[in-house]
């Protein structure tokens, strides 16, 4: 039961797996360094993404909201291979 990227559905799960794998690497270099090129490209993308979560969530030194958002990224992924595959 697997997918290709060729297909569709395959192109849809590599998508949302690759904005996983940023929003986790998004949430490493705000922890390591917020003053690096590649933060603020990252954080111009995902600021518009990340700021409801923000919002609601408590303001702590560990970025919370992106690892949410990489997990709905994932139950959102899961969802179509379950439904569609």
């Amino acid at each position: 039961m697997g997918y290709f990227i060729s297909e569709p559905i395959g192109l849809i799960i590599a998508a949302l797996n690759t904005a996983t794998f940023i929003t986790l690497v998004y949430a490493f270099v705000k922890a390591v360094e917020e003053r690096g090129r590649l933060f603020h490209v990252l954080d111009k993308a995902y600021k518009p993404l990340l700021a409801p979560l923000r919002r609601v969530l408590p303001a702590w030194n560990l970025d919370l909201a992106s690892l949410i958002l990489a997990a709905i990224l994932q139950l959102v992924a899961f969802y179509v291979k379950r439904r569609w595959l």
